[in-house]
């Protein structure tokens, strides 16, 4: 786990700037640092000798005065850039789910939840306090290395190898931590799915009397667990680099002290160096201190980037402006994280007017050629063209205007039945909708109000709203090719021969995946996806 991901970088202007102030205040910190240790060796040594520190003890205050003005600047500045970055990656998220070009499976809800909810959350700890750390532990001890060498090579030779140590003994917590917090993190997306889960299915669940509170309580446990090795191991590891750190700065004061008795080391220099030597190691330690704080940051910014990275479609030719031959040549996709192959398919052409159904055992695919159809995937290999044109190269937008989808689990949005089947198709008159509706088989009050989910109706009344809503775009938008999956699944044999008759009879090019005998039977050519 790095740092700091590059990508997020290229990503966010905000942390790009947020990375400048860092420096930039760094080196103030840094200077500060060196003046304030200045001034106190000068005052005890001009003491020492009697001489007057009339204006020493002015600038001590001033010095101290302006760090504590730019410590307050660095935290006010790093707060600010951790807000605007999570604003600028929730949104990023959002807009990246939305678009239309976007290709590949969308995550979970459980894991957007978790994501964009408590892993976003860890921002704070990451942008907002491990990140400003990291620029001043590389700029302060640096300078301090340098300024030390002048005043005492042999302390600034001692530090410079005692300081990497640290670094050393942090990569070592960090290959222990990893696995812990990674471990924590998949217990929180699995908390979250669980509790996603649930609420989805509440009402089957209470129906059937079937209790979560058991399978919450450990799912919740696991995670509590979890998260407390995680802590115990933040607490061994910060001891180690306070011990590490304590043992380099006495080595540095033995030395100086030594030295000063000896009288090889005047009063000046050796306060001078004993004063700076431990902000050398401050920074450092703090970083380590900070470390984890900032894992689960660093873990969510992974998925968030990882999930932001993928192929987008680039094709800009504008489809076939009307019915046109399909055709898939040599089809195979693999999903990410998957050995199994998603889709296996040879050859299927589909004429236009022609209705084609694609069969095969569960898993097999049918729904992924579906996916690929519609612009959703995009093969490993082999191609799909649409009159002739790859249809990797049309422009994804303007050729779903010519597709009607049924999907597997059809979706309701708050309002009307109306509504629901004219979404997309605003222009739709009543007559046109109620049209649409009595072809489909479905005998509801077009006026009856549902909510979003799919709670409201049946699946097979969900099933024959969505045949309706592609007969309207069939029949009010530009679409020719009506795409269905399982879509007289839960419907009686009555509704079936409705749906199956209505769209015999709309003269559109049809490919539906189906399990059902009499959905297959209606079909003008069978075509098997093998598993």
């Amino acid at each position: 786990m790095r740092p700091l991901d590059p990508r997020l970088v290229r990503r966010s202007s905000t942390v790009r700037t947020h990375l400048v102030w860092s420096v930039l205040l760094g080196v103030a910190t840094a200077v500060l640092v060196i003046v304030v240790a200045w001034c106190v060796a000068e005052v005890v040594s001009r003491r020492f000798d009697g001489d007057e520190v009339l204006l020493f003890p002015v600038a001590i205050a001033v010095a101290f005065g302006v760090r504590a003005l730019v410590a307050w600047a660095h935290g006010v500045v790093s707060e600010r850039a951790a807000i605007r970055v999570k604003a600028e990656l929730r949104a990023e998220v959002v807009g990246d789910l939305l678009d239309p070009r976007r290709v590949g499976p969308r995550p979970s809800s459980g894991r957007l939840v978790a994501l964009l909810g408590p892993g976003m959350d860890a921002f704070d700890g990451y942008v907002g306090r491990f990140l400003p750390q990291l620029g001043l532990a590389v700029i302060v001890p640096a300078a301090v290395i340098v300024v030390i060498g002048f005043a005492d090579l042999m302390s600034a030779v001692i530090i410079a190898i005692t300081l990497p140590l640290i670094g050393v003994f942090m990569a070592l917590v960090g290959l222990l931590t990893r696995d812990r917090v990674e471990r924590r993190w998949a217990q929180m997306e699995r908390l979250s799915r669980h509790f996603s889960d649930v609420l989805d299915g509440l009402v089957v669940l209470k129906v059937f009397g079937r209790r979560q509170e058991r399978g919450i309580r450990e799912v919740g446990t696991r995670h509590r667990i979890e998260s407390m090795r995680a802590l115990g191991l933040a607490f061994l590891s910060s001891l180690v680099l306070e011990l590490i750190a304590t043992i380099s700065t006495a080595l540095v004061a033995v030395s100086v002290g030594l030295r000063v008795v000896d009288g090889n080391l005047d009063l000046r220099s050796a306060m001078f160096v004993l004063l700076l030597a431990p902000e050398a190691y401050l920074p450092v330690r703090q970083v380590g201190t900070m470390f984890h704080d900032s894992t689960e940051g660093a873990a969510a910014t992974t998925d968030l980037l990882d999930l932001l990275e993928h192929d987008r479609h680039t094709g800009t030719l504008a489809p076939p402006s009307g019915p046109a031959p399909l055709t898939v040549r040599d089809a195979r996709l693999t999903h990410p994280g998957r050995t199994a192959v998603s889709l296996s398919l040879d050859d299927l052409h589909v004429e236009p007017g022609e209705f084609v159904a694609i069969v095969g055992p569960s898993g097999g695919g049918k729904s992924t050629l579906l996916d690929v159809l519609l612009g959703f995937e995009q093969l490993d290999s082999g191609e799909v063209s649409v009159g002739g044109t790859p249809l990797r190269d049309i422009d994804v937008v303007a050729w779903r205007e010519s597709v009607a989808w049924v999907p597997q689990t059809p979706h309701l949005v708050a309002g009307t039945v109306a509504a629901n089947i004219a979404l997309g198709q605003q222009a739709a008159t009543d007559a046109q909708i109620a049209a649409a509706a009595d072809d489909a088989g479905l005998d509801l009050d077009l006026r009856r109000v549902v909510r979003e989910g799919t709670t409201d109706l049946s699946a097979g009344e969900r099933r024959r709203l969505a045949v309706a809503r592609a007969l309207l775009r069939l029949r009010c938008g530009a679409a020719w090719l009506v795409l269905l999956d399982e879509p007289t699944a839960g419907l009686d044999a009555v509704h079936e021969a409705t749906v199956l008759r209505t769209l015999r009879a709309s003269g559109a090019t049809v490919v539906v995946v189906s399990h059902r005998p009499d959905s297959v039977a209606a079909a003008d050519r069978i075509v098997e996806v093998a598993a």
